[in-house]
């Protein structure tokens, strides 16, 4: 693989390098009950070559009769597969040593309004080395995602990453 006008190149194919968006992802899904210092699901997030996380966006919509939520939490990311369910109330010795960066939601900075809530998070470069990420939100908020009847609450987060090596595809 060489570089060639400041893309790398293999085989004649050539690979754009910069910085790049996952699309929205979901964290906490309609179905699942996330209560106050509960995990959320693990989730993947498939970045295609090593760089750094340098923003992170979050969404939380409500498509049943719940309210929109403005949580409070940490987006933790881990550098290894973990096995996390949505509810559970710990992570492992194991998974929490694949750790490699958490980004802290505060409930005070959303911006609201009827049909959802966002926040924008510029963080402190977080470096990764592999290709796939595993996402767990832990929820710090006293009011629980999904905890009554004809709740469809969910939260979803857009990662901004600079890409600086790429697998081969």
């Amino acid at each position: 693989m060489a570089v060639i006008d400041g893309r790398y190149v293999s085989e004649a194919r050539p690979v754009q390098l910069g910085i790049f968006e996952t699309g929205l992802i979901e964290l906490i899904g309609i179905n699942e009950q996330v209560d106050e210092n509960d995990y959320g699901a693990h989730v993947t997030a498939d970045l295609k070559g090593s760089g750094e996380i340098l923003a992170a966006c979050f969404m939380s919509t409500e498509d049943g009769t719940g309210a929109v939520q403005e949580p409070a939490g940490k987006l933790m990311i881990f550098n290894a597969a973990v096995s996390v369910a949505a509810g559970d109330t710990s992570i492992t010795v194991a998974e929490r040593s694949e750790l490699i960066g958490m980004i802290d939601v505060s409930a005070s900075d959303w911006q609201s309004d009827a049909n959802g809530a966002s926040q924008s998070i510029l963080v402190q470069p977080i470096p990764y080395d592999t290709n796939d990420l595993y996402l767990v939100w832990f929820h710090e908020d006293a009011t629980s995602f999904n905890d009554g009847a004809g709740d469809d609450e969910q939260l979803e987060v857009n990662l901004l990453y600079r890409l600086d090596h790429r697998e081969a595809a």
